[in-house]
């Protein structure tokens, strides 16, 4: 997990990273298709080259969100230490975000940008819940729909687990 000195530098450095992402797609997209196959093949590299940093950039926004909703909501001592894996690099063992306080555990949070709990997304929730249900700490689980809040809020209750479900 990578520490998390300074919140400002942190939002700075996915800002700069979503600026980064729209010069790709502004410089991937400069030219109309003059085929079926040329498109298709345009349409190949514009996923290849995009589909995971838009992923991985608007997970990463959402934890600093997460991390922004608990400061101003009162969850955070004020010598909290924070980690996270900003590109969903952690192992089973490591949340999104963690804070710590005299090297103990106080908050474990994971954060999806999932629109829709349909299918993989569905189960993808459950086991992630159910990782974070295991973790040290105070526990939340932040989502950006009402669809994803809704259906968390059910698995929360229907496993008896204590996560907080925030919809930022």
């Amino acid at each position: 997990m990578e520490r998390i000195d300074d919140l400002e530098k942190a939002k700075e450095k996915a800002l700069t990273d979503m600026n980064t992402f729209l010069s790709s797609v502004r410089r991937l997209c400069t030219e109309n298709a003059s085929s079926l196959e040329d498109g298709l093949s345009k349409l190949r590299i514009i996923r290849s080259s995009i589909y995971e940093n838009l992923n991985q950039i608007q997970h990463e926004y959402l934890i600093l969100q997460g991390l922004v909703w608990l400061n101003s909501n009162g969850h955070i001592p004020a010598k909290t230490q924070w980690y996270w894996n900003p590109r969903q690099t952690g192992d089973s063992t490591e949340p999104d975000l963690r804070g710590t306080l005299n090297g103990k555990i106080i908050i474990s949070a994971e954060a999806t940008t999932s629109e829709k709990p349909q299918g993989v997304i569905d189960k993808r929730m459950k086991n992630t819940m159910a990782k974070l249900n295991e973790m040290e700490g105070e526990k939340f689980y932040f989502v950006k729909t009402d669809a994803m809040e809704t259906r968390a809020n059910t698995k929360m209750r229907n496993n008896n687990w204590q996560i907080s479900i925030i919809k930022l």
